[in-house]
């Protein structure tokens, strides 16, 4: 069964990586950018997938690193996503926490 949050309950936002450097800070900043544009008050941070923080509600992780994101952090909606320079899947959560919709997740 699929995970969900409310985008109302969404404060943090985290990108998770393998190590917190390089591909993921340019990928954060991406994400950044985008709530920053559409006015959200949401924080947007990376962090290793092995390291996610208990106050992040949605955690943004490649596929590779999908599992450890899940077994790490049970309580937040993982979504996986395929391309370091391509990822839709930002479009979608910033238009769901604009229309007060649901995130959903794998897990």
């Amino acid at each position: 069964m699929a995970k969900q949050v409310s985008a109302a309950d969404v404060k943090k936002i985290v990108i998770a990586c393998e190590a917190g450097m390089g591909s993921s800070l340019m990928v954060t900043n991406k994400l950044k950018k985008k709530v920053k544009a559409a006015n959200l008050d949401i924080e947007v941070s990376h962090t290793p997938a092995r390291a996610i923080p208990e106050d992040a509600q949605v955690v943004v992780v490649h596929k590779g690193l999908a599992k450890t994101a899940l077994q790490n952090a049970p309580w937040a909606v993982i979504i996986p996503f395929d391309n370091f320079m391509n990822i839709p899947v930002f479009d979608k959560i910033v238009a769901a926490i604009q229309k007060n919709g649901v995130i959903k997740g794998i897990g």
